[in-house]
């Protein structure tokens, strides 16, 4: 019964990551619980999600898939021309 109720503590770690990366916190919570070691390195592994970068005024870029500013007309990274962000 003990090891059930750490297992299920432990998988609010990854889900607060991927939380804070704009995914379904049910979701890893029960990926978290059930597959822990897994889920924590594939929670810290995932990008942000497309809705978290515009809020914080960023987007990918379309070629080098790097996060760059939305009004940005160059990548940073890849230095490759990018079209303007109409949002």
């Amino acid at each position: 019964m003990e090891l059930i109720f750490i297992a299920m503590l432990l998988g609010l770690l990854p889900a607060y990551i991927a939380l804070g990366k704009g995914r379904n916190f049910l979701g890893w919570w029960l990926y978290g619980t059930t597959l822990f070691i897994f889920a924590m390195f594939h929670a810290l592994a995932i990008k942000p999600a497309e809705k978290n970068l515009l809020f914080y005024g960023m987007r990918y870029c379309p070629h080098c898939d790097k996060a760059i500013e939305i009004d940005s007309t160059k990548c940073k990274h890849c230095e490759r021309e990018v079209e303007p962000s109409d949002k």
